[in-house]
């Protein structure tokens, strides 16, 4: 018989599927006809739902160390969230623009101006991709 508490587990992986179509057509929208000025918004809001997906999977596992190894890999995520949509609305004032196509265009004078939030801008994808040395819901 199917438990009902395994149903979040799948809701958690469908959420990240949801995510990446989503992604697929933020990025999607910079080819086509469509401009929106609020992108960086928008990529923000969408980037902060996937500790949602992490928690949901974690806890429709029935097991007691995987939905605690998901807590903190989702708290994880929430603390350099904080710390990557800082970096990001920095950016955005800097450039006067919440568009992601002026981040495109300015890229690589920014890089010469800003070097310490560039490096931390990496280190932000890094934390949020949960590649090393952040992994951690492999390193249990």
């Amino acid at each position: 018989y199917f438990q009902s508490r395994s149903y979040i587990g799948l809701l958690g992986v469908f959420l990240l599927i949801i995510l990446v179509i989503i992604y697929s057509f933020i990025y999607g929208s910079y080819y086509s006809v469509s401009y929106n000025s609020l992108s960086v918004l928008w990529f923000l809001a969408v980037a902060s739902i996937s500790s949602y997906s992490l928690l949901c999977a974690g806890w429709g596992s029935y097991n007691n160390y995987s939905f605690l190894s998901s807590v903190r890999c989702a708290f994880g995520s929430v603390s350099f969230e904080a710390c990557f949509m800082c970096v990001v609305i920095f950016c955005s004032l800097c450039y006067c623009s919440y568009n992601l196509i002026d981040f495109y265009y300015s890229c690589w004078w920014s890089l010469l101006l800003f070097p310490l939030i560039y490096g931390l801008f990496l280190v932000c994808v890094l934390c949020e991709t949960n590649r090393i040395p952040f992994d951690y819901g492999e390193s249990e």
